[in-house]
């Protein structure tokens, strides 16, 4: 701040020209005691976790994003790369998901409290049919064993019904946004249906 260089300025000139475009851009909850137009399924918990894989050129990690939907609207995002290099398109999509359900934890356990009862299970939509059945199988096979232990309770999640995996093509995955570059019009869609402008039925 106290000596500015000609990058740090750009950058500045870069974030105030983002919010002046974007001063019109809102998030809209819609909860579904308010006569929403969204359905309970749209208003309740959701998440959506994805990941690409290895393509990192220097370091071979993949990078994750999960977003959290509440009310029709997000209320929670993380987009980063991985710690350590995944061996497989699967291993990474496990990871990742794996990563949105220690942040589930915390937000279920809020909520429960507010409304003062168990949540229903949370909708988790995942493009990705190889990470399902893993996260389905009472044990691992050969090709899972790399699998770290520390990520090995979403399948325990599923077991105890906390979260229901649900395959979700990757054109309507929302948290595709956070790993790559979409075309304009698949970017503002997903957008919208983040900001609660686009119900993600509707989609």
């Amino acid at each position: 701040m106290s000596c500015p260089t000609q990058k740090n300025l750009t950058l500045a000139h870069q974030v105030i020209r983002y919010i002046i475009g974007t001063l019109d851009l809102k998030i809209t909850c819609r909860p579904e005691e308010f006569n929403c137009p969204f359905s309970s399924t749209d208003t309740n918990i959701m998440m959506f976790t994805d990941s690409d894989w290895a393509k990192s050129v220097d370091t071979r990690r993949s990078h994750g994003c999960y977003v959290i939907m509440f009310a029709g609207a997000a209320i929670a995002h993380w987009s980063k790369a991985h710690k350590s290099v995944m061996l497989s398109s699967a291993a990474a999509e496990y990871y990742e998901a794996s990563e949105g359900c220690r942040k589930i934890e915390y937000i279920r356990g809020i909520l429960a409290y507010f409304y003062g009862f168990e949540l229903p299970l949370t909708a988790t939509y995942i493009d990705n049919r190889a990470c399902i059945a893993m996260a389905k199988m009472l044990v691992f096979s050969k090709r899972q064993r790399h699998i770290s232990i520390r990520i090995c309770h979403l399948r325990e999640w599923c077991g105890n019904n906390i979260i229901e995996l649900r395959t979700n093509g990757t054109k309507f995955e929302i948290a595709n946004i956070g790993i790559k570059a979409r075309p304009e019009p698949a970017f503002l869609l997903l957008c919208d249906v983040m900001l609660g402008t686009v119900s993600f039925s509707e989609l």
